[in-house]
């Protein structure tokens, strides 16, 4: 049995629909009954917040593991994570926020089931992929870089998130030119994807970066300000970006790693980040093991997890290769 928690939000809804279409016995929680009961499921419905540490433990009598969609999770998550580890239950999530992910690694690192925040598109195809790349490596890794180029609209949600982790944008803004595939490409250094994958990297030094138009690299800086003014703007957002403008929006990922034995790189490309972040969700809840507090990397064997949910379909498109 998976519970779902947050169903009724954008990406929520997505996974629940996930759960459905895979006929995976499945527990859906959310705080509104009327959005709660408007979810195409054929799962048990909860009604719950995330501050009802008793009803949370009535949601995860007999589950196996939780998929967490709520957020932000700083200010939401928590409460989950313990609940999880209170009743012996394994734990996957959404997050993008490395401040929580350090807080969940630093807590629970002799958890008895296996806690892995980041399992969504955020971190998912990288940290994988930069596994796939130091193994392909075979020796001592001094550099392990993920390059990210994605041309989405931002959730609601995605977008609150970003505002509330603004002060991660206040770097040294630097520029690198990155060999994708298809063509050279600005990348500028932010640390997005770090902390997971810092874990596993063997102590090399861990870059990861987005790619932008180069005249607007030296607008990240100036960033920070400026979000932490549209709190208010973005609550009047729409839930999310509508389906057909989701499902076109493309992404391409370059996973390097770099050591005495040359270069290995793995590059993984696709559309749709909100179809696929369900996709990804499902497959981590099936297929994650061990325990404590865990990357993604960690605790999904890499390479079998990426043939798992390479593919192209109304849920979105991925595929990836050594390059």
């Amino acid at each position: 049995m998976i519970a779902l928690l947050g169903a009724t939000g954008y990406t929520g809804k997505l996974v629940a629909a996930e759960l459905a279409r895979r006929n995976v016995p499945h527990r859906l929680g959310g705080r509104n009954r009327e959005k709660l009961a408007a979810v195409p499921s054929d799962g048990e419905r909860f009604v719950l917040d995330v501050g009802e540490s008793a009803r949370l433990d009535v949601f995860l009598d007999g589950v196996d593991v939780l998929i967490s969609t709520v957020g932000p999770f700083q200010r939401l998550g928590m409460p989950v994570v313990e609940a999880a580890v209170r009743n012996g239950v394994g734990y996957v999530d959404s997050t993008g926020e490395q401040e929580f992910i350090t807080e969940v690694y630093e807590r629970f690192a002799d958890a008895d089931v296996p806690l892995v925040p980041g399992c969504g598109f955020d971190f998912i195809p990288g940290d994988l992929s930069a596994a796939v790349a130091m193994d392909d490596l075979g020796g001592p890794t001094t550099e392990v870089a993920v390059h990210t180029a994605a041309m989405t609209i931002p959730s609601r949600g995605t977008a609150l998130t970003t505002v509330e982790m603004a002060d991660m944008l206040a770097v040294d803004v630097r520029a690198r030119r990155v060999p994708f595939p298809d063509r050279v490409r600005t990348a500028v250094e932010v640390p997005f994807g770090d902390v997971p994958l810092a874990r596993h990297a063997q102590g090399a030094h861990v870059v990861t970066t987005l790619v932008i138009p180069p005249v607007l690299a030296s607008v990240v800086r100036r960033l920070p300000p400026l979000l932490s003014r549209l709190g208010p703007l973005i609550e009047r957002l729409p839930e999310g970006p509508p389906e057909a403008v989701r499902r076109r929006a493309r992404f391409h990922i370059l996973a390097e790693a770099i050591g005495a034995a040359g270069r290995r790189a793995v590059y993984c490309e696709g559309r749709d980040v909100y179809g696929l972040t369900a996709r990804f969700l499902v497959e981590a809840a099936q297929r994650v093991a061990g325990k404590g507090a865990m990357a993604p990397a960690e605790a999904l064997d890499p390479e079998p997890f990426l043939q798992a949910v390479t593919g192209d379909d109304d849920r979105g498109a991925f595929t990836w290769r050594r390059v």
